[in-house]
């Protein structure tokens, strides 16, 4: 009864392709893992609407010296025979070691992505910077800060409304994860990524997740995220806001 309910939960939702947020310990988890989700929803009749998702993260944890991960996630949606989603997001991150515990770590990162409804035809963007681990107890969980910098070109579909850009931009994160109930799991991570020439031209995002088991290794992911753009493309709004629901199988 459990199972069915939470599933006719997810399938009641507006689904968006997801993989955990969750900042990740050097020796936490040896060895290869990673997540995998999937959604299709579909209505018909008074409401033609279509729903598709894909999220896979994998992750290689060498144990005491570094680690290394990837994500990758694909959305589309089409509503009365119109798209309205389009869009694709990979981010590769590389993090090793600056002490034998691991709360300094610095980290290397790559990320690449293509979004038609804010008019980029291609994001991409290589950065890196330090991570401090301020926070370790079981009691309270455990709190992360992250600062650094990167440099981005965006290329707009329409140049001729969006020039293209080429930014350096500092890159500063909070990220907080919290295990309860032996399985269940709170994650959190903000990012603030202001212009290095402009501050007024900054990026903020925040995104909460709660992770709850249903059996084995599926899981149900019920994520919120906010996203403030200050100088977004011509047409396109400043801020974005999504209420995601996924099932997630760990590996």
């Amino acid at each position: 009864m459990r199972i069915i309910l939470i599933l006719s939960l997810f399938i009641s939702t507006s689904l968006f392709a997801l993989v955990s947020i969750a900042p990740v310990d050097i020796g936490s988890n040896p060895g290869l893992s990673g997540n995998v989700s999937g959604s299709l929803s579909s209505k018909s009749g008074n409401t033609q609407k279509d729903e598709y998702s894909l999220g896979m993260r994998v992750q290689y944890d060498q144990g005491y010296d570094y680690l290394a991960w990837g994500i990758f996630t694909y959305d589309y949606g089409k509503s009365n025979g119109t798209k309205n989603e389009d869009k694709i997001y990979a981010h590769l991150r590389y993090i090793h070691a600056l002490e034998q515990n691991a709360a300094w770590t610095w980290e290397l990162f790559l990320q690449s992505e293509q979004d038609k409804f804010k008019d980029i035809n291609e994001r991409s963007l290589a950065g890196a910077g330090v991570r401090w681990r301020f926070l370790n107890s079981d009691d309270l969980g455990k709190g992360y800060a992250g600062i650094g910098g990167f440099f981005e070109k965006i290329d707009y579909t329409h140049p001729e409304l969006n020039t293209d850009e080429d930014n350096s931009r500092i890159n500063s994160y909070i990220a907080y994860t919290k295990s309860f109930m032996s399985a269940s799991k709170l994650n959190y991570i903000g990012y603030y990524q202001p212009k290095t020439d402009d501050a007024s031209d900054y990026v903020s995002s925040q995104t909460l997740e709660l992770i709850l088991p249903i059996v084995g290794q599926l899981n149900l992911s019920l994520s919120a995220k906010y996203l403030y753009d200050s100088r977004p493309a011509v047409g396109v709004d400043k801020r974005d806001t999504g209420y995601m629901t996924s099932l997630l199988w760990q590996f």
